[in-house]
């Protein structure tokens, strides 16, 4: 199908091979609701406009009404409030990753709002959490869960995948635990646990304790400069201290063109025109990319260095974060 990114105004022309375009979708994929949740919380922060409330109580009670009778979320829903599919290896199923995100979700919109309703949903989505786990057997190291599971069944579902290039390959579903897509893996870790300690706290906590320090609260600016600190817009949370030998080890890495290098970097095949081989193979079901014609990324072996996006993202974040203290 398309690429995943989502639109405004509805659009529904991206359509393809006989799935509906799902770029329009209520979409949990990559927190894209709480992230715009976040920001608007964020402008609120810094501007004080009571403007941007309602919309931020709106998009926290989305997650109230969204959640199925059974307890658990699917990753998007369309605009019938139905779980549905997005791309050709997300189909339409209740994700418990995606369950157990939305959950601690409703604990930190109680924390913000100080309503005890939010916490309801979430004893459901503890029940559904513990009824989908994958026995003993199935289970591989922290991966407790499977990634999907039927929204008729509930059974655990996996993808595959046949085929060597985008134009001739599919996707497909089964119950098989065994050859599971490496770029999209079929079971995933759930801090399940850690979600009923957090849950247990939480829900001894009166509203005015949990609320007190509520961003959301109405509150006098009673310092000089401007309302602005710092603020850390990633939907990671990164609560910890980088020491200065993590500091010093990271400006040490630059080269004389003050750049991060690496190795095992992932690229992609040049585009070379579509994929000819029609086979259904399945030499290429756990790999992250297929035949030449494949553009997917994959991860390089040989010692070849690159300038990597992502390791220097990483970078720039502890240095940002080391540095936090000092711009508040």
């Amino acid at each position: 199908m398309v690429d995943g990114t989502q639109r405004y105004p509805l659009m529904y022309n991206y359509s393809k091979n006989g799935f509906p375009d799902y770029s329009s979708f209520y979409t949990f994929n990559d927190d894209v609701i709480w992230e715009n949740i976040n920001l608007l919380i964020q402008c609120y922060l810094v501007l004080g406009e009571q403007r941007f409330l309602d919309p931020i109580h709106k998009g926290m009670n989305f997650y109230k009404i969204s959640q199925d009778s059974c307890g658990a979320w699917g990753q998007q829903l369309n605009m019938k409030m139905e779980t549905a599919s997005a791309r050709t290896y997300e189909p339409a199923a209740y994700l418990p990753g995606a369950t157990s995100e939305n959950a601690f979700l409703l604990m930190k919109f109680y924390e913000l709002t100080g309503d005890k309703t939010f916490l309801e949903g979430v004893p459901k989505a503890i029940s559904w959490l513990e009824k989908v786990a994958l026995p003993t057997d199935k289970v591989e190291g922290h991966r407790t869960h499977p990634t999907f599971v039927d929204v008729k069944t509930n059974k655990a579902i996996y993808v595959h995948r046949k085929g060597s290039n985008v134009k001739y390959g599919k996707y497909y579903i089964d119950e098989d635990d065994k050859n599971l897509l490496s770029h999209y893996y079929g079971k995933g870790g759930v801090p399940l646990e850690k979600l009923k300690e957090e849950y247990n706290k939480m829900s001894q906590l009166s509203a005015e304790e949990v609320s007190k320090d509520s961003p959301l609260k109405p509150a006098q600016f009673k310092y000089e400069g401007t309302p602005q600190k710092y603020y850390n817009l990633n939907r990671f949370s990164f609560q910890f201290n980088v020491d200065e030998a993590k500091v010093k080890e990271i400006v040490s890495a630059l080269d004389d063109q003050n750049r991060w290098l690496t190795t095992r970097a992932f690229i992609s095949n040049p585009y070379i025109g579509d994929g000819k081989k029609t086979e259904l193979t399945d030499a290429y079901s756990t790999t992250r990319v297929g035949d030449e014609t494949d553009t997917s990324p994959f991860q390089n072996t040989t010692d070849q260095k690159y300038i990597s996006t992502g390791n220097y993202i990483r970078n720039m974040k502890l240095l940002i974060n080391y540095l936090k203290p000092e711009v508040q």
